[in-house]
């Protein structure tokens, strides 16, 4: 499904005073595609809307009109139907069938690629699917993966006639519209395209299918163009070792840049693909089940190839007895034997006399020449008519004396011998069919004469159990004609009942004398009250007295939210998981009360109740939020870490320094101050040991230069004081002198 950026305008209104746009599923280049309710009906469909800006244009409003006009003539199980179409406001709209599942396209990017079973699967219904269009003079043109619907009910249909064309009118266009990847040589260099152009599309999808990806790498358009009119095509085995050269034949056999040299259309395919399928091995046909499975995995497939219906098993019980029936009188050999005698027989009759020969292909025909008379026209007897009706009906175009040689003989003429010519000698042709016609009159008279009493006369005791036995066989047929025409075994057909309210459903079977049973199932998408499914499901048929079982929806199924709090993120998953919710969203905040990863709350919260669609949104613990570490210089030891600990901050104490300014035993320096630091951190603090006192050297005597260097040295500061003018440079006095001072601390010298 398509999420548009921002909400749809269209969504929620109603076009025609009948279809609901409910939803945007599908963006194309000139329309946008909605999952609609049919109010009338109550049925979801499909609304394909012509955007504004092209509604207005005459061109783009006759292709849209024409692909209903094409897709509306196409009447197949495996074609998209049409339902509508229609003009509301200034919105153009086509209503299509809703098709419930994935197209070809996804599909094909979930798996990776087929099984050739599955994928012969596949490929036999879109062959039928494209076969009715094609016997139509309907040409796709735009056949591709993401063209082929596949539902969840098994269904297989090809969709979007939209650049569909008569084949008639010689789809030949200046400008090519068509879907690169897909498109055939005749497209690309602007010749006509027919049925063939879908043959080549369809080569490249069996490509898809069996490999996984395009033949020829996407890049440019002209690029593109020139692979499908010069490249040869990649086989599929290059990729998929082991596949069947019958296989790689098929895509090549399709794909060949003549057309000429390609099935003419999709019915000529379809009869290639079953004669595969038929004459690979299934060790061919299940090449990589064991990681790509077999056909059960496609099960909506497989249970669509089944008869699940009353009325399909009752088709299938009638074509096996057919098959079984085989009169004794409709053996192909005697059929062979009197056709190849009458041709011979009467080769020599007029054109315009002469008689019909019977394919002997045919074994549920015979040859009944009693009322040929003249003409000698055969008749066509139904396989079911008794034997002996069909042995008299041969015989009657014979003479009596051609009959009387078998009477002698005890045993009944067979076909082979009725088949010889009445005549033998050299008589003419129409004396040959005089001479039938008399035997034939001579012998209807003869006929109605008894020769043999058969039977003894019927008692009146007879008479009426015979006539009662007639009135029950006379009323057993009539209950039968009542029961299956119009009383309970009468077959109808399922209606679409999903989104109906329960009481109109119900009352619409009633209508007609068919029993429902009502069950509730829980439902996240259909409405309280309002039919979910029906058994059988929309479009099978059953007898009336089978009744109809109806899934009314009870609404969505809630589950208690667990208590997850203190859960890591995958425990809180598997307890979601087990109460059938899986659809969550993660978030993370700071807590100082729970550990990192761990779950803080949930919403809903713990407690709550909560369907399978809602979304479970987590909190997860991202641990304590940092801290601002503070200072604490000029504190005590137990002060600083008491401070520490207040903000979740661990203290350790570094070495002493000395310190002019702060007292001993208090901090003097910390390795963090005003930064931030994570939770729990470890800070490092240094106590003062007081003012570091040095001892004071003398340098009396020494010049003011050697003093100055000497103090400075020791790490003191030097004050010179110059004395009575100045005459010397030499250090008289200093202060202080033999003493200790503070580092750092001045050192008065004095010179004169």
């Amino acid at each position: 499904m398509i999420t548009p950026e921002r909400p749809d305008q269209l969504v929620g209104q109603v076009l025609g005073h009948r279809y609901r746009l409910d939803t945007l599923i599908a963006l194309g280049g000139m329309s946008r595609v909605y999952r609609a309710m049919d109010l009338n009906l109550h049925r979801s469909v499909a609304v394909k809307v012509l955007d504004d800006n092209f509604a207005s244009e005459s061109l783009v409003r006759e292709r849209f009109e024409s692909e209903a006009i094409i897709a509306a003539n196409i009447s197949h199980p495996n074609v998209v139907s049409i339902r509508d179409h229609a003009i509301s406001g200034s919105h153009v709209y086509l209503v299509m069938e809703y098709v419930r599942g994935q197209n070809l396209a996804e599909v094909i990017e979930e798996r990776g690629r087929f099984t050739p079973r599955q994928m012969l699967s596949i490929l036999e219904r879109i062959c039928s699917g494209l076969r009715a269009a094609h016997l139509e003079g309907i040409v796709h043109r735009d056949m591709k993966p993401a063209n082929v619907l596949l539902s969840d009910n098994g269904e297989i249909k090809i969709t979007d006639f939209g650049l569909a064309r008569a084949a008639s009118a010689h789809t030949q266009s200046a400008t090519l519209v068509a879907t690169l990847s897909h498109v055939s040589p005749e497209l690309v260099s602007g010749a006509p395209s027919d049925s063939r152009s879908d043959i080549y599309a369809v080569g490249i999808m069996i490509y898809q299918m069996l490999t996984g990806q395009l033949p020829f790498p996407m890049t440019n358009p002209a690029a593109m163009m020139k692979h499908h009119l010069d490249s040869p095509m990649p086989m599929p085995s290059n990729l998929v070792p082991g596949l069947s050269e019958d296989l790689d034949e098929l895509v090549r056999y399709c794909t060949e840049k003549d057309p000429e040299r390609r099935p003419q259309n999709a019915g000529f395919l379809l009869d290639d693909v079953i004669q595969i399928r038929s004459t690979l091995t299934d060790d061919e046909l299940d090449l990589d089940a064991e990681s790509l499975g077999d056909v059960s995995d496609l099960a909506p497939l497989a249970a669509a190839a089944m008869p699940t219906t009353v009325q399909q098993r009752l088709d299938e019980w009638q074509r096996h007895r057919d098959e079984q029936r085989q009169p004794w009188w409709m053996d192909e050999d005697t059929l062979g034997e009197t056709a190849a005698a009458s041709s011979e027989d009467y080769s020599a009759v007029p054109d315009d006399e002469a008689t019909t020969v019977i394919s002997t292909s045919d074994a549920t025909e015979v040859l009944d020449l009693r009322e040929a008379q003249t003409t000698t026209v055969p008749r066509m007897v139904n396989e079911l008519d008794a034997p002996e009706t069909a042995l008299s009906s041969a015989t009657a175009a014979y003479s009596r004396e051609d009959l009387d040689q078998f009477e002698g003989s005890g045993s009944a003429p067979t076909a082979t011998d009725l088949a010889v010519p009445a005549a033998q000698g050299k008589v003419s042709a129409r004396a040959q069919k005089q001479e039938q016609k008399r035997a034939a009159k001579e012998w209807r008279k003869t006929a109605q004469v008894p020769t043999h009493q058969l039977v003894r006369p019927k008692t009146g005791g007879r008479r009426a159990v015979i006539t009662v036995v007639l009135i029950l066989v006379v009323a057993l047929v009539a209950a039968g004609a009542w029961f299956f025409g119009r009383g309970p075994g009468t077959i109808i057909r399922v209606p679409s009942l999903t989104g109906m309210l329960q009481t109109q459903a119900v009352s619409q079977f009633d209508s007609q004398g068919v029993p429902v049973r009502v069950n509730s199932v829980y439902d996240d998408e259909v409405a309280v009250g309002r039919v979910v499914q029906s058994k059988p499901n929309t479009g099978e048929s059953l007898m009336k007295f089978q009744g109809v079982n109806l899934l009314v929806s009870r609404g969505p199924e809630l589950f208690e939210i667990p208590a997850l709090q203190g859960l890591s993120q995958t425990e809180a998953t598997s307890r979601l998981a087990d109460k059938g919710l899986t659809k969550l969203t993660t978030s993370q905040e700071y807590s100082s009360s729970v550990e990192e990863g761990k779950v803080i709350s949930s919403s809903p919260a713990s407690g709550e109740m909560a369907s399978r669609k809602n979304t479970i949104s987590l909190t997860l613990s991202r641990g304590p939020a940092p801290v601002q570490v503070p200072s604490v210089l000029g504190l005590s030891h137990e002060q600083a870490k008491q401070k520490f600990n207040d903000v979740g901050l661990k203290l350790t104490v570094g070495e002493k320094q000395y310190s002019s300014d702060i007292a001993p035993e208090l901090v003097v320096a910390q390795s963090a101050q005003n930064k931030t630091v994570p939770y729990g951190s470890t800070i490092t603090v240094n106590l003062s040991k007081g003012p570091e006192l040095l001892q004071v050297p003398s340098v009396l005597g020494q010049s003011l230069t050697e003093a100055t260097a000497t103090l400075e040295a020791a790490g003191f500061t030097v004050s010179n004081r110059s004395m009575l003018g100045g005459f010397s440079d030499t250090v008289r006095m200093q202060t202080p002198l033999n003493k200790q001072a503070e580092r750092g601390s001045e050192v008065s010298l004095y010179t004169f």
